[in-house]
C-alpha cells in the first residue's frame, strides 16, 4: 500500500503502524516515515494527538477534527490499550450518561491527556491478573467507525465497574448501565472475580445476578458459591447512597434496586 492510500484509508494511527507500512514496500527508514508525517503536518492533513498517535483531518473543515469517535483513539493510546470501566460500557451501547473521562487499561506507562473536550485517564489493571499469568485476559475486539479496537469482554467489564464504581461514575450509573445487559457469560464472569481476587465486588455481582437471576438464568449454585466469598462484615455498596440491608450478601443497597422478594432464594 503506498502511503497516500494509507493515508485515505486510516483516520486514527500510529507512526508502527505507517512504518508497517512502509516495511511492506520495502523501506525500513525512520528518515522517510518522519518525512511523510512532517510533510502531512504542515499540509494541514494529520493531527499530532500525542507522540507517535495521529488523526488525519481534513484542511477544507478548518481542524476537521470536531466529529471524531475517541472510543477508537483511545484504543490506540497504548500498544496493549484497551477500553474499560464506563468507557467499555459506552463501547457496548450500555451506559446511561456520556462522560468527559475516557478510561482504558494498559500495563505501560502512559500519560493521560485531554484531547476533543475528553480526558483520556489509563488505568493499571490490578495486579492479581498479572500474577495469574492472565494479564491479558478477558479482551475481546470489536470493530468501530472502520477501526478494530481492543475492550475488555463484556464480562470483565461488569466486574470491573462494581469493583471500581470511582472510574464508572458511581453507584447508580452503574446499575442503571448493568440492568441492560441482555446476556453474560456466568463462567466467565465467575472465573475473573476469582482471578481478581477481591470480597467486595463479589457481594455486589452477587447481588446484581440475584436480582437478574430470571433474565441472566442464575443458577442457585453460582449465588451459593459467591455468597462463601464476600466480606465478612457489612459494607454499603456506595456510602452516598442509602438503603437497606441485602439478605445473605453483607451489603447495604438501594431500596430501588430490590427486585426479587426480600429473602428469596434463587
Amino acid at each position: 500500500m503506498k502511503p497516500e492510500q494509507f493515508l485515505s484509508t486510516q483516520w486514527v494511527f500510529t507512526r508502527e503502524d505507517l512504518e508497517h507500512v512502509l516495511e511492506g514496500r520495502g523501506s525500513r527508514s525512520r528518515g522517510t516515515v518522519s518525512s511523510h508525517l512532517t510533510r502531512w503536518r504542515q499540509q494541514g492533513r494529520i493531527l499530532k494527538v500525542k507522540e507517535g498517535l495521529y488523526v488525519r483531518t481534513e484542511p477544507a473543515q478548518g481542524a476537521g477534527v470536531q466529529a471524531l469517535d475517541l472510543l477508537p483513539l483511545a484504543s490506540k493510546m497504548a500498544p496493549d490499550a484497551a477500553l474499560a470501566y464506563h468507557t467499555a460500557l459506552e463501547a457496548y451501547g450500555l451506559a446511561q450518561s456520556l462522560f468527559e473521562r475516557i478510561t482504558f487499561v494498559t500495563w505501560t506507562k502512559t500519560k493521560p491527556l485531554r484531547f476533543q473536550g475528553r480526558d483520556f485517564v489509563p488505568v493499571r489493571p490490578r495486579e492479581t491478573l498479572k500474577r495469574s499469568g492472565k494479564a491479558d485476559g478477558w479482551i475481546d475486539s470489536m470493530e468501530r467507525s472502520g477501526v478494530e479496537l481492543r475492550v475488555t469482554s463484556l464480562e470483565r467489564t461488569v466486574v470491573d465497574v462494581f469493583d471500581r464504581l470511582d472510574l464508572t461514575g458511581g453507584a447508580e450509573e452503574v446499575w442503571r448501565s448493568c440492568m441492560g445487559i441482555p446476556a453474560l457469560d456466568l463462567g466467565e464472569v465467575e472465573a475473573y472475580l476469582k482471578i481478581l481476587a477481591r470480597r467486595a465486588p463479589v457481594s455486589r455481582v452477587g447481588f446484581f445476578l440475584e436480582q437478574r437471576a430470571e433474565e441472566l438464568a442464575v443458577p442457585r449454585s453460582l449465588l451459593e458459591r459467591l455468597r462463601n466469598r464476600i466480606p465478612r462484615s457489612t459494607a454499603y455498596f456506595d456510602r452516598r447512597i442509602r438503603g437497606r440491608p441485602a439478605s445473605g450478601w453483607n451489603l447495604i443497597v438501594s431500596e430501588s434496586w430490590f427486585r426479587a422478594p426480600e429473602g428469596q432464594q434463587w
